[in-house]
């Protein structure tokens, strides 16, 4: 599959050596492939961590929080707990060969329920918004197959979303929101055009 953006190229090639580089030299070697990693530590500041981050910072300062799309596209959200316990295993346990392995949860959740869940921890005090647009490039629905990495090392998530929501918007919720970075990313999106109106 062809990347649509130089971020997704930049992974794909780092994968390729990885993997290239174990086999020329013959010894085993792995590339984890991450979901949207989540969890108590990530960064708050940075609006690219990711759409938990940014919804609990509009969510505590009372903005709007904005769902592109209609809201029903949907992601792999998978706690850091699990992805530490996938890293380790594929590490340290016995490895043959050359692999490129998916790391998440294995289930599907909706953007406008990550929303309305995170409004909701907080009281449900900002507007959930559908925006109609859409940022080049995205995926409509991913979901990650664990069948490798449980062949391989024995992962399976252990952390539901819901869990591992409350832990994330718990230690939230003891720093201080900075909601500026938001607002500069969505103005880089939209002076690169890559952020596009209704469909």
């Amino acid at each position: 599959m062809q990347p649509s953006s130089f971020y997704g190229l930049t992974k794909q090639v780092q994968e390729q050596m990885v993997l290239m580089f174990g086999q020329v030299l013959g010894i085993p070697s792995l590339a984890l492939r991450y979901q949207n990693v989540y969890g108590p530590g990530q960064s708050l500041k940075n609006p690219y961590t990711g759409i938990l981050a940014i919804f609990s910072t509009l969510a505590r300062t009372n903005r709007p929080l904005m769902v592109l799309e209609d809201g029903l596209e949907s992601r792999d959200f998978v706690y850091v707990e699990d992805v530490v316990r996938a890293t380790s295993r594929g590490l340290l346990g016995p490895l043959q060969g050359q692999h490129s392995v998916n790391v998440g949860s294995g289930v599907r959740t909706c953007v406008l329920e990550v929303a309305n869940s995170v409004n909701d921890f907080y009281g449900g005090r900002a507007e959930v918004r559908v925006t109609g647009e859409f940022r080049k490039g995205d995926i409509r629905h991913g979901t990650a197959d664990l069948t490798l990495a449980n062949a391989l090392f024995g992962y399976q998530s252990e952390w539901g979303f819901r869990e591992g929501l409350q832990q994330f918007l718990g230690w939230a919720e003891e720093n201080d929101p900075e909601p500026g970075g938001y607002d500069r990313s969505m103005q880089e999106l939209k002076q690169r055009g890559l952020l596009h109106g209704s469909k």
